[in-house]
């Protein structure tokens, strides 16, 4: 990472990647761009799991505020035995095709979703599905539900330890999702017109079960042949090595250097918050002229 982009994230007016209560977020797109103003960004993308739900009532209120917001998504993958999310920006949340194809995701995650609250019953925690579906209240469910259900019936103190000790690989209550695959994802996006972008490639001390893409140098040369067009550089709290080597693999595959906080919720007071990381200004410049031009 050279001297430019060092600056340029001193001075952070960029988040690409937030998520709402539409998918595991605790805030309304209302309340998220209103903190993400308040904490000086002015360029925000969000990024729900699956759904694209909450841009609309985004839009009406990042409008109100001169704030710009690209429209996201977040896409869960899964490669060999890797758990791969794929990023679109710029999406046209319109497209028919493309909502066909996030209900049947979401579909996944509900199935999952119920097979882990079996688990968990049949180790004798006192977890249901109605609990988990109350959390979630008409989002896109995840596991992050079923952790915040753990944490209120007492099973956890937080979100993090929930996923370490019930919902992580090798804990009790785990259970794979049927996933597509990142090259599927990335062929999903280009057909709606949106920019792919590879998330968090690497290990994340903060965010629970959040590891590194362990045949990632296998992956990526398939999913740029796809189309991937970006790589998140700048993520929640990746040091400067991390950040230094996901560099190079962009420079490698000219692939446009993105990033955000992966905001959830103010839960963890390790985890950024909006605004805490984004990329320089250069790189949401390429993003929007790719948008642009794939628009």
């Amino acid at each position: 990472m050279g001297p430019s982009e060092r600056i340029a994230m001193d001075q952070i007016e960029v988040d690409l990647h937030l998520h709402t209560n539409y998918s595991d977020g605790a805030l309304s797109p209302a309340e998220l761009v209103q903190l993400c103003y308040e904490r000086g960004l002015r360029t925000i993308a969000i990024t729900d799991h699956d759904t694209t739900f909450g841009l609309p009532e985004a839009q009406i209120y990042a409008c109100k505020l001169g704030m710009k917001l690209i429209n996201g998504i977040e896409l869960g993958t899964q490669y060999m035995e890797d758990e791969v999310h794929i990023l679109g920006y710029g999406v046209d949340f319109q497209d028919s095709r493309l909502q066909e194809k996030l209900s049947t995701l979401r579909e996944g995650r509900l199935s999952r979703g119920r097979k882990i609250v079996e688990k968990l019953s049949a180790i004798g925690i006192k977890i249901t599905w109605e609990q988990v579906e109350t959390i979630a209240n008409g989002a896109s469910v995840g596991r992050p539900h079923v952790a915040m259900a753990l944490v209120q019936l007492g099973y956890s103190v937080n979100i993090k330890e929930a996923f370490t000790n019930y919902l992580n690989v090798d804990a009790p209550g785990f259970v794979p999702r049927e996933m597509t695959t990142p090259v599927e994802a990335v062929k999903i996006l280009k057909e709606n017109g949106s920019i792919p972008v590879l998330a968090h490639p690497l290990l994340s001390n903060t965010k629970s079960g959040r590891k590194s893409i362990e045949n990632l140098d296998d992956l990526l040369p398939q999913i740029c042949e796809a189309g991937l067009e970006g790589i998140e550089v700048f993520y929640g709290d990746y040091n400067s090595s991390q950040i230094s080597y996901i560099s190079q693999i962009a420079e490698k595959y000219s692939l446009i250097k993105c990033g955000g906080s992966d905001y959830h919720n103010s839960e963890n007071p390790d985890d950024p918050h909006p605004g805490d990381v984004g990329p320089p200004k250069h790189s949401l410049d390429q993003l929007c002229l790719a948008i642009s031009r794939a628009s």
